[in-house]
């Protein structure tokens, strides 16, 4: 941790005692983190990425506290890259666009819609891009961790897919 404060410090003209300020400490504790004789708390954590209004220190504690597994997007949020990460943030989306789905109106022709009707239908297009979003991450990861070659799923899709005269 002590990097990244240093680089925010480095970068921004803060103090230590701004730096203690967002974490909820003293400023003789970041001194110490800053030396490498002390490590954050969780607490100190949770204030930090409650209150820290810098988006790059913000990226860089959470990548050295999940030891290199995380990786910035662009509204400077962080999501985590670790296959079991990509497993849950997945099932989390398809549940909730499952419990969305019955509650949209398919069997309507779009013209005939009410506003409300179409409403929904764009709350359930964002669920399912979101489920797609965390799907593609979750496969370029599997895909990248066990070097499992493209092509090779692919294949196997276009197969069963002819074989199911979807193709």
């Amino acid at each position: 941790m002590k990097s990244s404060i240093v680089r925010y410090r480095k970068r921004t003209g803060a103090t230590q005692q701004d730096v203690a300020n967002m974490l909820f400490t003293d400023k003789s504790q970041v001194c110490k983190i800053e030396k490498g004789d002390r490590t954050m708390t969780v607490s100190m954590y949770e204030a930090g990425f409650n209150n820290v209004p810098d988006p790059h220190l913000l990226n860089d504690m959470a990548h050295e506290v999940t030891g290199g597994y995380t990786m910035p997007t662009p509204s400077n949020r962080v999501y985590d890259d670790h296959r079991m990460s990509f497993r849950f943030r997945i099932q989390k989306e398809i549940e909730e666009f499952t419990d969305m789905l019955p509650q949209i109106r398919l069997d309507k022709h779009p013209e005939f819609l009410t506003r409300e009707e179409k409403e929904s239908v764009t709350r359930i297009a964002s669920e399912l891009q979101d489920v797609l979003f965390e799907g593609q991450g979750m496969l370029m990861k599997l895909l990248d961790d066990y070097g499992i070659p493209p092509k090779e799923i692919n294949q196997g899709r276009d197969a069963r897919l002819r074989m199911e005269r979807r193709i």
